[in-house]
C-alpha cells in the first residue's frame, strides 16, 4: 500500500515506486479520501483514516492501493478545492469521503458529473443529495427507530412506550421517529418526558413517567448519558420491570462497563440495534489491525469505514471505476450481509443487515442477527 497525504494546494501527481519489483508487478488501484486532518472534525477524520489503511491492508494480496488522502480541514472552501485535486488524479477509482456527512451535498454534483463513485456515510436517510455515483453506506437513524419500535411491539408484545429525549435538535427528531414508530407498530404512546442534555436532570419527569406506567422507554442518547438515566429510573422511579430500549450509541463497551449488571440478569431489559457484535470475525480483523498499527483499540465509525471500503475493494473490477463499480454493487443485491438498493435520489444505499442486541449479567448478547 502506498499512502500519500497531500497537504492543501498541493495535487496528486506522485507515482508509485517503478523500481521496486515487487510493486512494479503489481496492479496498482488508486483511490482518493476526503477527510478532514485538521479542525473541529479531526478526530473523526483520524477515525475514518484508521479505517481506510485496515481495510487496504487487508484487501487483495495481489493488488498495490494508492491512497491519496486530501485534508479537507473544516470549510466548505477548502473542500472544494481538494475534490478539484482529487478528481485530476491519473487513474482515480473512486472516492472516501467527504467527512462528515454535513459535508457530502457539497461534492455530489461534482462527483455524478464525472462519473467518479464516492463512498459516504450519512446519520439520516434524508441528509445528503444523491445520484449515481454516490454510495451511501449506512444504518439511518430512521431505519433503527423503526427497528425498536417494531421489535418490542411485533415481537415482544409492548403496547405502552414512552420517551425520554434530551433536548437537543437529534433527540427531538428521534422523538418524532420514534412516535411515529410506535404508532406503526400498533403501539400506544403514554409519555413523553425531556432532558438539558448538560445536566441529565430529571428529577421533574420521575414521577410523571412512574405514574404513566410504561410497559418499554426509549432513550435517543450516547452510552454514558443513556446509562445514567437508566439508573435512576430504576432505582428513584421504580421502573424495575420495564423494557429500556436504545439506538446503535449503546453498543459499546462503556454501556456494558456502566450498566451490564444492573438488569437484573434478565436478557430482555435493556435492547438496542446495530450492525454488528463485538464477536463478529470482522470486527475481530479490524481490532487486530488497528492494535497492531496504531496500538490502540478499535473505535466503531473506522470500522464502519473499514467494512465499507472492504466492500468496494471486493469488487473485482474496482479499478475501472465509474459505472464499472456501481454496476458490481448491483450485482450484490443479494448478498446475505447487506441490504443494496437504489433510493429516490438514484444512489445505491448499502445497509449492513441490522442486529438486535442486549446485555445480560455485564455480557453482551446478540438476540437476533436478521438474515
Amino acid at each position: 500500500m502506498i499512502l500519500t497525504a497531500f497537504p492543501p494546494g498541493a495535487h496528486a501527481r506522485e507515482k508509485p515506486d517503478a523500481g521496486n519489483d515487487e510493486s512494479a508487478s503489481k496492479k496498482v488501484i488508486t483511490f482518493g479520501c476526503l477527510l478532514p486532518l485538521t479542525g473541529k472534525y479531526r478526530v473523526l477524520g483520524e477515525k475514518a483514516l484508521k479505517g481506510v489503511l485496515a481495510a487496504a491492508e487487508s484487501g487483495h494480496p495481489g493488488i498495490q492501493y494508492r491512497v491519496v488522502v486530501k485534508d479537507i480541514g473544516d470549510s466548505e472552501k477548502r473542500l472544494s478545492a481538494s475534490l478539484d485535486e482529487l478528481l485530476d488524479t491519473p487513474g482515480l477509482a473512486f472516492i472516501v469521503g467527504p467527512v462528515p456527512s454535513k459535508f457530502i451535498q457539497a461534492v455530489s454534483p461534482r462527483v455524478n458529473r464525472k462519473r467518479v463513485p464516492a463512498l459516504v456515510f450519512p446519520v439520516s436517510e434524508d441528509e445528503s443529495s444523491g445520484g449515481p455515483y454516490i454510495i451511501k453506506y449506512y444504518y439511518p437513524l430512521e431505519e433503527q427507530v423503526r427497528v425498536l419500535a417494531g421489535y418490542a411491539a411485533r415481537s415482544l408484545g409492548i403496547r405502552r412506550f414512552a420517551i425520554l429525549y434530551p433536548r437537543t435538535a437529534l433527540g427531538a427528531r428521534m422523538k418524532g421517529l420514534f412516535a411515529s414508530g410506535v404508532a406503526e407498530s400498533g403501539g400506544k404512546l403514554v409519555y413523553e418526558g425531556s432532558y438539558d442534555p448538560g445536566s441529565r436532570d430529571i428529577s421533574g419527569e420521575l414521577g410523571w413517567i412512574s405514574s404513566a406506567a410504561p410497559e418499554a422507554v426509549f432513550i435517543p442518547d450516547g452510552a454514558g448519558s443513556s446509562a445514567e438515566l437508566i439508573l435512576r429510573l430504576k432505582r428513584e422511579g421504580k421502573l424495575r420491570d420495564v423494557l429500556f430500549l436504545g439506538p446503535s450509541t449503546w453498543n459499546g463497551p462503556l454501556f456494558l462497563d456502566l450498566i451490564g449488571r444492573e438488569i437484573d440478569g434478565f436478557v430482555y431489559r435493556a435492547v438496542f440495534t446495530d450492525v454488528f457484535y463485538y464477536g463478529d470475525r470482522d470486527w475481530d480483523e479490524y481490532s487486530r489491525l488497528t492494535e497492531g498499527k496504531f496500538n490502540e483499540k478499535p473505535d466503531i465509525f473506522g470500522y464502519q469505514v473499514y467494512r465499507a471500503l472492504k466492500l468496494i475493494l471486493s469488487l473485482e473490477p474496482v479499478s475501472g471505476g465509474g459505472t464499472v463499480i456501481t454496476d458490481g454493487l448491483g450485482s450484490l443485491r443479494n448478498n446475505p450481509y447487506y441490504d443494496i438498493e437504489i433510493d429516490r435520489g438514484g444512489s445505491y444505499r448499502v445497509s449492513p443487515r441490522y442486529r438486535i442486541l442486549s446485555v445480560s449479567d455485564g455480557e453482551l448478547i446478540d438476540i437476533i442477527n436478521v438474515k
